[in-house]
């Protein structure tokens, strides 16, 4: 008990436990993964839980079961879903200690900036303003979202390296080597930054013949990278599935989800022109991105050396470079930019600073600085976030039911996943046609079918997705299918956007279709709600 009484009154204790609160506070009702939703509606986010669901089922990714992200995210969500069969429980922790670790190394940050205790206090408690910016955090649980520490902890390192000459502790290569090995096989194309770390520091101490720093960033940095890479490579050659990790992660991710055809220079200044365009889009973002950076280059007391300035600048330039490289203008989607504002952290607390030096701030704590800070940094986070008006705080709102009644209603995906397990039927299913739109996740279901969802690309780019998907209805391999159309559209009608996935998640078409699903199928639910702006009716068939 008196171990647990000094760490309790330890200072680094009480910021992280005062953090703890605000990230669980604040992610409660910006995070769909939280309790206070009806159900996470989010395609990718039911993706994931549903890849990792079949993996602790037994069923091996890429080569049972498609899907494109790495294997680190179906194995966090696979936990999840042992955690909770039918909800993103763990997820919602995952999320606020995100949250938490990105607010404490905003608060190191800024202590590295020589800030006091209370400006450096106040600062990470305004920060979450940065990370939960709609739209480009959008429902919650991205790949980009649970980078954001990471990244923040190579800005830290290069503070500190900054600081002390370029002379750190081997562990702290090894942390980073073992970051690069889970972003690596998370979404490797937010690996920008330590690219360009590793290659700098590579060619300094190569250059400068420095072979013991060499050896110790080589070899610490390759053992954390191995630590986080080699159990994979040993589960894909114990389950024969190496080659189609390959095929589908590495190649198909390149050939079909990195739209541009041109040469590696043309790519790179597409991309420059996507990340000019992001910072020109807003005026924070120009203030943070362009104005910031700038004051960050110039201002002398943020870096000591050219060297580490110049590291600093590469590093985000090449994360932002990296994150976008190979798409086009129309084939981004808002939250692979989430990504940037981890360069934004570093200005964000150099202003942050030079405010609080203009106010009469006390040497130690201050109850009311503190709260009065809780409370702007909370109106902060609802000015640029408003997914609460989607949670329960707002009982039958569109995005659970299109219905005028004061009778507790609930989401397709909860009135759908309730019918199928009540009906004691077998629970195979199939999503047809669109993104996994959740009810894999609602019902239990563990899927039966190699393409178990359609995905964000042309279907003359990958036409087996749907064939096979019109094979188990032909064939009536599935107990349930569940679609979607637009609000008004009947099955029969819908005849589809361009031969793709459209706005609100709407299926490629089922005009075609509908006589062979009907011939196998009988409708027994049909829910309408708004996804994303648009009024979509989502409808169940069950095997005839």
């Amino acid at each position: 008990m008196e171990r647990i009484r000094l760490v309790l009154h330890k200072r680094s204790a009480q910021v992280f436990g005062l953090f703890t609160i605000v990230g669980a506070f604040i992610m409660t009702f910006c995070s769909y993964t939280s309790p206070a939703y009806y159900f996470d509606v989010s395609p990718d986010n039911n993706a994931f839980f549903t890849v990792g669901k079949a993996m602790m089922h037994g069923i091996v990714p890429y080569k049972d079961i498609f899907e494109q992200k790495g294997p680190y995210v179906y194995f966090l969500h696979g936990l999840a879903y042992l955690v909770s069969h039918r909800s993103f429980t763990l997820i919602f922790v995952y999320e606020i200690a995100t949250l938490v670790a990105a607010m404490y190394l905003v608060y190191r940050i800024a202590k590295l900036l020589d800030a006091h205790e209370l400006p450096a206090l106040l600062t990470a408690l305004l920060s979450p303003v940065l990370f939960l910016y709609h739209p480009y955090y959008d429902y919650g649980d991205t790949v980009e979202f649970f980078t954001l520490p990471f990244l923040l902890s190579l800005i830290y390192l290069i503070l500190l390296l900054d600081r002390h000459d370029l002379t750190v502790s081997h562990w702290w290569y090894f942390a980073q080597g073992a970051l690069v090995g889970v972003v690596f096989l998370s979404k490797y194309t937010l690996l920008g930054a330590w690219i360009v770390f590793y290659l700098v520091m590579l060619v300094t101490r190569l250059v400068k013949r420095q072979w013991r720093a060499l050896g110790q960033l080589i070899g610490w940095s390759a053992a954390g990278f191995l630590l986080t890479t080699v159990p994979w490579l040993v589960y894909f050659l114990a389950t024969k599935s190496l080659g189609a990790f390959i095929n589908v992660y590495i190649l198909f991710n390149t050939k079909v989800y990195l739209t541009s055809s041109v040469a590696f220079f043309a790519n790179l200044i597409q991309s420059m022109a996507l990340v000019s365009q992001f910072y020109l889009s807003n005026v924070l973002f120009f203030l943070l991105g362009v104005v910031g950076t700038l004051v960050v280059t110039f201002e002398r007391g943020v870096f000591h050396s050219n060297f580490t300035r110049g590291l600093y600048l590469v590093a985000t330039l090449g994360s932002d470079l990296f994150a976008l490289y190979g798409y086009q203008a129309g084939a981004v989607y808002q939250y692979y930019e989430l990504i940037y504002f981890a360069s934004f952290v570093l200005p964000f607390a150099v202003f942050c600073q030079l405010l609080f030096r203009h106010l009469s701030l006390p040497n130690g704590d201050d109850s009311f600085a503190i709260l009065a800070t809780l409370v702007i940094g909370w109106f902060l986070v609802l000015g640029v976030n408003n997914n609460v008006t989607n949670s329960k705080v707002f009982p039958n709102n569109a995005s659970v039911t299109e219905e005028t009644t004061s009778v507790p209603q609930q989401p397709a995906q909860v009135d759908f996943g309730n019918y199928m397990r009540q009906s004691g039927l077998p629970l195979t299913l199939l999503n047809y046609g669109s993104i996994d739109m959740g009810f894999y996740t609602a019902s239990g279901a563990v899927p039966s079918t190699y393409y178990f969802q359609n995905y964000n690309i042309a279907q003359s780019a990958a036409p087996q997705i749907l064939r096979s998907q019109v094979d188990q209805i032909r064939q009536h391999k599935v107990e349930w299918v569940v679609l979607n159309t637009p609000a008004g559209k009947t099955v029969r009608e819908w005849q589809g956007g361009g031969g793709r996935i459209t706005s609100g998640n709407l299926n490629p078409g089922t005009s075609k279709l509908a006589k062979t699903l009907y011939r196998n199928y009988l409708p027994v639910g049909k829910h309408t709600q708004v996804f994303e702006g648009v009024s979509v009716t989502y409808w169940l068939f069950e095997r005839k």
